[in-house]
């Protein structure tokens, strides 16, 4: 599994969770980088981390790491915000550590919530906390690979989210993850007999970049009869001649939006499999998508790593 899968699926509840806890919590404002691996051996304990065992399809570590004056000032923040008065101290003192761990409970439990929803085959103990190289020496031991995420916290600093990976179980229970995501506005059907390989497919959007991404993106599950259509008008008439087995259409376009043409091609042809995909996702454009019939509706971009599994989850008969 990659960075990239990894961080989607594990890292990413914990990070959003926890910039939604910092903004109701302590009224901070954060945002996150990209993430990336780091070596094990130059790994350092920055001085305050809430720490979460994992066990299942994945041994390791979920800590959200802190250096301690980055953890004294979110501290001080979320005792203002919980009794109206904060320690002034410039050390970890008992109260301030108190705050830290009912706001680092709060992120950790409803995080983990999330994804045992997914039912992914591993579980999380309760969070604990290390305030010394002592404190994390267990969680450290054995580990293989270590996945990183900066969180900027305006006007006060950084704090981590480190995933301490000892062994990862590759199996395809992470696909429901992945099927069941963000990207996944109408998700795939459940039943079906995949697509035939030499099944002829239709893309159909008004980016160039778009459409060869989609090709590529195809060619990887080893579909390459594909056809391309530009705009709404012309996905018309290719449907009318070329008669595709499946169609993946964008919603916004420019001459004919594509939801337009849905409701164009439901009058020609109600049983062709069509999947909506778009960058806007308004709710009364996806309603009315579903009420025509659509295969799924995929929020883009879809991105190298991901978005063939994606693809593949829809290209059902």
């Amino acid at each position: 599994m990659t960075v990239e899968t990894i961080h989607k699926i594990i890292l990413h509840p914990f990070i959003q969770e926890s910039l939604q806890s910092l903004k109701t919590m302590t009224g901070l404002e954060g945002r996150a980088d990209e993430p990336f691996v780091d070596k094990v051996e130059d790994f350092r304990f920055k001085g305050y981390a809430v720490c979460s065992d994992m066990h299942g399809q994945l041994d390791g570590v979920v800590l959200m790491h802190h250096y301690q004056e980055t953890a004294i000032a979110i501290g001080q923040a979320v005792q203002q915000s919980l009794v109206g008065e904060s320690s002034i101290s410039d050390s970890l003192n008992d109260e301030l550590i108190a705050a830290l761990e009912e706001w680092g409970n709060t992120i950790v439990g409803r995080a983990t919530h999330q994804l045992q929803q997914h039912n992914l085959g591993f579980e999380f103990a309760s969070p604990h906390v290390a305030l010394d190289l002592n404190d994390m020496s267990r969680y450290l031991q054995g580990v293989q690979q270590i996945v990183t995420v900066p969180v900027h916290v305006e006007g006060v600093g950084r704090y981590y989210f480190n995933l301490l990976v000892r062994e990862l179980n590759t199996a395809d229970v992470y696909q429901d993850a992945i099927t069941n995501s963000e990207a996944c506005i109408i998700p795939p059907p459940i039943e079906g007999s995949p697509l035939a390989k030499d099944a002829l497919i239709m893309t159909v959007d008004d980016s160039p970049i778009i459409r060869k991404a989609m090709i590529k993106l195809l060619a990887g599950l080893g579909y390459n009869n594909v056809i391309e259509a530009e705009d709404g008008d012309i996905a018309l008439e290719k449907l009318s001649c070329e008669q595709p087995d499946f169609v993946f259409m964008d919603v916004v376009m420019n001459r004919l939006n594509g939801d337009k043409a849905l409701a164009e091609m439901r009058k020609l042809n109600q049983h062709t499999p069509i999947v909506m995909l778009s960058s806007v996702t308004d709710s009364t454009v996806v309603d009315q998508c579903q009420e025509l019939g659509v295969q799924g509706f995929i929020f883009k971009p879809l991105n190298a790593e991901t978005g063939g599994q994606i693809l593949q989850a829809y290209l059902k008969k």
